[in-house]
């Protein structure tokens, strides 16, 4: 993991999750730093061995990255309904259909789930093996959820999400922003849905 707050200078970013097999590396979320391949290498990342960048929605806090990462021969996936939000924050970019990255995500255990709410592309990538979930900004580890207040939020699909997730075995929770929790996953993602109901 690379905290949001190793991103210095350049207002709100995401975290980082890196994933490390035995082919080379998955990027998880690409921050609001234009050179986030800095951070990366700066952490013993050699970018010819990065195999894929996934991306939970298309807010430029978690896609300015995708600048740097660009000059390399690596593949970004997005749920594009989520592309014109990338296109506005950093111009037209080479970005795939999450369901193209399918057979790479199947490699290391994790399969993508569609939890819009958030955004109308919002991502979870979940392993049922490890219950292991990167949320992106559709649930946080200290039981909230992301905003619905902007373009393309919904206050009912965040609802049917955030159901949707609790029904999962949730150890692990690695959200977008904040900090992880390795245990009480399902926990927060609950709690989260009791302040969904409540406040929305």
């Amino acid at each position: 993991m690379i905290h949001e707050e190793s991103f210095e200078g350049v207002g709100l970013s995401s975290n980082v999750y890196v994933l490390k097999s035995a082919e080379g590396y998955y990027i998880f979320d690409a921050s609001g730093h234009p050179d986030l391949l800095s951070f990366l290498e700066g952490a013993g990342i050699e970018k010819d061995k990065i195999l894929g960048i996934f991306l939970t929605h298309g807010h430029y806090d978690h896609v300015t990255g995708l600048v740097s990462l660009s000059n390399i021969n690596v593949k970004a996936f997005l749920n594009l309904k989520d592309l014109n939000l990338v296109r506005n924050c950093i111009g037209p970019r080479e970005i795939s259909d999450i369901s193209e990255g399918a057979s790479l995500l199947d490699k290391i255990g994790l399969k993508a789930l569609p939890t819009p709410g958030h955004t109308p592309g919002s991502t979870c990538f979940y392993s049922e093996g490890e219950s292991l979930l990167i949320s992106g900004d559709t649930v946080f580890a200290d039981g909230y959820f992301g905003r619905t207040d902007l373009i393309g939020g919904s206050d009912s699909e965040m609802k049917a999400s955030l159901k949707y997730l609790s029904t999962l075995e949730v150890k692990s929770l690695l959200p977008g922003h904040g900090n992880y929790i390795l245990d009480g996953g399902t926990r927060a993602i609950s709690m989260a849905l009791s302040n969904a109901n409540y406040l929305l």
